[in-house]
């Protein structure tokens, strides 16, 4: 059942990483091997591959291409007919003689091809992003630097703005939220760069710079230059300068998807339906007739059926997405805003075309650049191709997790948008489900994805949990999971937010004593592993139990084996077959995370049954079970 315990590592694996895919294809028409490790428990005799070819379904009959002590691997020769392939593998094992596996997990019947695994010709992200630890920035809320002119902050007071002192509480909601001026600017951000590289972060993520009338500037008025409330292109670039000096990366963040209503464009457009700009909107006959983003008015949405607006806003050499690419700035790639909904409106769907555009024009001006989108649901048919690298991996990883370690009595009155009486505590079965649901993906483009624990757009983890211990739990899930992790800055302090506007506070830099020192240990102690660990890095990832309250999983490379134990709860001790684990009897771990040792021995490896807690062990090489065969 749902809430039983599962074991995982017995069901045959493939996962799409180079254990499992060696040598991705590089382009079309050439052919790739695939392998399918089978533990011997399995009692699979036959495998044959599935691939999809120009839209048809071709088989690919697999052989045996090695036999170590735990399992049989099978390898199936397919073809890169097209940019991205799907492909499954059936198995035969007498009593379970019809039976898929998929990226989604394994059924008994015939899936959708939407779980496929999938090959890709796109090699997704730069090579800097494998040990990459992104720190998301809301950069009025981070640090005053005093270095700011204060006749700005006058009349921005003047015109939209709500001064607060730095340790107000922020507004919840409605129209005060977005002007409540705390006066944070990119200066302040370069003062603290000690702290987040304290946290083994070295990949900047900076929400929007550019001027607006509102502190969150996702409604921009011209793409031309950086607010001066925040210093001006003068910070920016000393910003970014400096980072690079320490061997960090800076992102900006872009609105694709719409400007604001006082933006110049919108402006010129709207007091001239005849003038080019007005082609860049949706305008019905009356000039205050047009499509919000969601209906909001401040917010009109960009029509990318205009070849002048794509030209402007991403083509052109001289377009915001490519010129700050480029000296004196040097971004290292931009976040997109909305990716999903980009270039979508009504029965238009251009939102493939314009990610292929927005891929272009940032690798014609850096091949190392990092694109990837904003995307709170379903990514998994906007991410193959050439578009997107990766997405913020809400659905795939961020929901699971906060649905497993919720509090039941979260005082929200909805669930993620939904008018729903609270949140569910989903047991870790569900967390699997989800996980393996949205991971048909390639694989690259899992590995440039975000993983988050909150953001500036979602309630803190520490509100989420209520249990510093749970935050651990969740920080080790980001930590060991494929993809970047992304720490929202002041999590590491313990900050709390009920919502994503109450989760914007202001770091409270001079007031250490507030500081949740536990949590902060946590999260320098859980990035120091992953970052001395290669298969935390670039291994696959095999799932190996889960009951209600545990998921352990494995990271894995040629090199290394590192066994990940989460818990919200405890259970009884676990008992893993340690031939499916791959590690001989008697062989001894690293333990790189938590206080317990996983003792291998009598066949078995056997994992503790505290909790909550968080145990992370590695075995190399000479702890591994060898292979034989072609």
């Amino acid at each position: 059942n749902a809430g039983g315990a599962a074991l995982l590592v017995e069901e045959p694996h493939h996962d799409g990483s180079p254990l499992y895919l060696p040598a991705p294809p590089t382009r079309l028409g050439e052919e790739f091997d695939v392998y399918l490790r089978v533990p011997h428990q399995a009692r699979v005799t036959r495998v044959v591959a599935r691939q999809v070819h120009d839209g048809e379904g071709f088989p690919a009959p697999a052989v045996v291409a090695r036999v170590d002590a735990g399992a049989t691997w099978w390898r199936a020769r397919l073809t890169q007919v097209n940019p991205v392939v799907s492909y499954r593998f059936l198995t035969d094992a007498g009593t379970h003689n019809y039976r898929w596996i998929t990226a989604a997990g394994p059924v008994d019947h015939d899936p959708t091809d939407a779980g496929d695994f999938k090959s890709s010709l796109d090699p997704g992200g730069p090579d800097w992003l494998e040990s990459a630890i992104a720190y998301q920035i809301f950069p009025d809320r981070f640090a005053r630097s005093g270095r700011i002119d204060p006749a700005l902050t006058s009349a921005a007071a003047d015109d939209w703005a709500q001064p607060a002192h730095w340790g107000d509480a922020p507004k919840w909601s409605g129209q005060g939220a977005s002007g409540q001026l705390y006066g944070g600017d990119l200066y302040g951000v370069r003062e603290h760069l000690d702290h987040i590289a304290s946290l083994g972060a070295n990949l900047l993520y900076l929400t929007p710079v550019f001027p607006a009338p509102s502190v969150h500037r996702y409604n921009a008025t011209t793409f031309d230059v950086v607010d001066p409330l925040l210093g001006g292109d003068a910070a920016f670039v000393e910003l970014i300068a400096e980072a690079h000096r320490r061997g960090m990366k800076v992102i900006g963040d872009f609105t694709s998807n719409h400007t604001g209503s006082r933006h110049e464009w919108f402006q010129r457009a709207q007091a001239d339906l005849s003038s080019p700009e007005a082609s860049y909107y949706f305008f019905g006959d009356d000039p205050h007739d047009y499509v919000g983003w969601f209906g909001v008015p401040s917010l009109p949405k960009v029509n990318h059926a205009s070849a002048s607006l794509r030209e402007r806003m991403i083509a052109g050499s001289a377009s915001p997405v490519r010129r700050y690419l480029r000296p004196p700035y040097n971004l290292d790639g931009w976040r997109i805003d909305v990716a999903n909904m980009t270039g979508r409106e009504g029965s238009d769907d251009l939102n493939a075309e314009v990610a292929r555009e927005l891929r272009a024009a940032v690798r014609t001006e850096r091949s190392d650049a990092y694109l990837v989108g904003e995307h709170f649901h379903d990514f998994t048919g906007d991410l193959p191709g050439d578009g997107w690298q990766g997405v913020m991996n809400y659905s795939g990883f961020s929901k699971p997790i906060w649905t497993w370690l919720a509090r039941p009595d979260l005082p929200i009155d909805h669930w993620l948008g939904l008018p729903w009486p609270g949140w569910p505590r989903l047991p870790g079965a569900a967390v699997v489900a989800s996980m393996r649901a949205f991971s048909a993906i390639p694989w690259p483009a899992r590995q440039a994805s975000l993983s988050l624990v909150s953001s500036h757009d979602t309630p803190r983890i520490a509100t989420l949990t209520g249990d510093p211990r749970l935050v651990e739990v969740a920080v080790a899930a980001m930590m060991t999971q494929p993809g970047v992790p992304m720490i929202w800055a002041g999590d590491e302090l313990g900050l709390g937010g009920i919502n994503g506007e109450d989760a914007r506070r202001a770091m409270p830099w001079d007031t250490p004593a507030t500081w949740h020192s536990g949590t902060l240990a946590a999260y320098r102690a859980l990035a120091a592993v992953r970052a001395g660990c290669d298969a935390l890095r670039s291994g696959g990832l095999r799932w190996a139990y889960t009951d209600a309250n545990r998921v352990a999983f494995l990271r894995e490379t040629p090199a290394e084996s590192v066994l990940v134990l989460l818990a919200r709860g405890p259970g009884e001790p676990i008992a893993l077959p340690s031939s499916a684990i791959g590690v001989h009897d008697g062989a001894d771990s690293d333990m790189l995370y938590g206080n317990a040792p996983a003792l291998v021995r009598d066949g078995s490896v056997r994992l503790p049954g505290d909790g909550p807690g968080v145990w992370i062990w590695r075995w190399r090489r000479s702890a591994l079970m060898t292979t034989s065969g072609g």
